[in-house]
């Protein structure tokens, strides 16, 4: 178990802003545990009206699930993650708590935009170990979000969130609020209040996302939820949550703003996993380790230069997670075009024990994962070597700056490389 201390700061007041913010923006808000039934699948809007009226002017995914598990503490990071890759248990400052395993939406927007924390905050009320992000390298703790924790109420979170939009005018924010998922265990009232609650909040934010000229018009805002409650009948209803009936799994996604069209419903079958990408197309960043896929039919043609994913500008091999590592491990690499690709795995004496991948591969990002259960603990060495398709006479011998020789011309155009990890049991 990982062992970490953090400092989660209140007033953080950053002294420079690295990059001039761009227009574009994303604000996604978290409504923990609201029931389809009650929130976007009565027509009536009967606790819901300002999203009612919101999904008017924008698009409703009728057919949104949880697709995986209905608990908050696996959804949550499955929605920041664009995967439903498994949390790893830590200890931070003391108290018990999880840490994602891939990177997320906030690691990916810093990494690609070279932004400070200000650009993307990460808003929910007053919490001593709130759940954490990757250490996935390259991404990781300097990619982090700003973790802005102030509160005890959805509505406290609201007013904190604010401030900072007014102060920073962050591109990406996550706004977290978790009353509706507390609310049931005190009644039907005031489980439907807490919806009311949080449905005026989305109101009251995209009421000030029109009036302040850096929101309006240039922002997106999303709403959804990361699980449902039990249906009626089942269980015992709406008091809780965590199988797999159709009112845990089903859940709300609405669009409004900038880059989704007005007045659309659509029945696409959409999950949790598909909402990371999705924010990745509409502020033009790759999410490579994301499982979802974005959601480009509810994208309108403002956002369509950004639909085309992202690819690498050369081939790499990513250091491997987690390192030390017992007894599996992920490597990853990237391909910036057609190559044919070979990945293996090397014991100290330079004896090749494992081969990963040995084919032809389009562009794009990769992972295969070495269980290293059969060999005993010690250092290991881990060789990534690429031959573009269109150079079958490329030799891949690591020659200057780690890239491969041609056999006859000595010219670098392939590429190899090496790098080490540690098995410790």
């Amino acid at each position: 178990m990982k062992t970490i201390l953090i400092a989660f700061s209140l007033s953080f007041i950053p002294f420079f802003i690295l990059n001039a913010q761009t227009d574009r923006r994303v604000i996604l808000v978290i409504i923990d545990g609201a029931r389809y039934s009650e929130t976007l699948g009565d027509t009536l809007g009967r606790y819901v009206p300002r999203m009612r009226k919101l999904a008017q002017q924008g698009v409703v995914v009728d057919t949104m699930v949880n697709d995986n598990i209905t608990v908050t503490k696996r959804a949550i990071p499955a929605i920041w993650c664009g995967s439903w890759s498994i949390p790893k248990d830590t200890t931070v400052n003391g108290l018990s708590n999880q840490y994602a395993t891939v990177p997320t939406v906030w690691e990916y927007f810093r990494k690609a935009r070279g932004v400070d924390s200000t650009h993307a905050l990460y808003i929910m009320k007053w919490l001593p170990n709130p759940w954490i992000q990757s250490f996935y390298p390259p991404y990781g703790p300097a990619y982090w979000p700003w973790y802005d924790l102030q509160g005890s109420t959805d509505l406290d979170v609201w007013q904190n969130a604010k401030a900072k939009l007014q102060t920073y005018h962050p591109e990406l924010v996550v706004i977290y609020l978790p009353d509706v998922d507390s609310a049931p265990s005190k009644g039907w009232s005031a489980y439907t209040q807490a919806i009311v609650t949080a449905d005026s909040i989305v109101g009251m934010l995209w009421d000030y996302v029109q009036s302040d000229p850096v929101y309006q018009n240039k922002t997106t805002l999303l709403v959804t939820n990361d699980h449902g409650r039990h249906l009626d009948g089942i269980q015992n209803g709406f008091l809780s949550h965590g199988d797999g009936c159709w009112g845990c799994r089903h859940i709300m996604f609405l669009g409004v703003g900038a880059g989704v069209p007005k007045g659309v419903r659509t029945s696409i079958r959409r999950a949790i996993p598909d909402i990371t990408p999705t924010i990745g197309s509409l502020l033009s960043f790759p999410t490579p380790y994301a499982t979802g896929k974005s959601m480009i039919e509810i994208l309108t043609s403002v956002g369509a230069e950004s639909r085309i994913e992202s690819l690498p500008a050369s081939a790499h091999l990513a250091q491997n997670y987690p390192n030390p590592f017992n007894p599996t491990t992920t490597i990853s690499y990237q391909l910036p075009k057609a190559s044919s690709v070979s990945l293996k795995i090397f014991n100290p004496l330079g004896q090749e024990i494992a081969m990963l991948v040995n084919e032809q591969k389009s562009p794009g990002y990769y992972q295969a994962i070495w269980n290293a259960s059969s060999v005993p603990s010690g250092v290991y060495f881990y060789r990534l070597s690429v031959v573009p398709s269109a150079r079958r006479d490329l030799v891949p011998t690591e020659g200057r700056n780690g890239q491969a020789e041609d056999a006859s011309t000595g010219s670098a155009r392939g590429s190899v490389e090496t790098k080490r990890m540690i098995l410790l049991r």
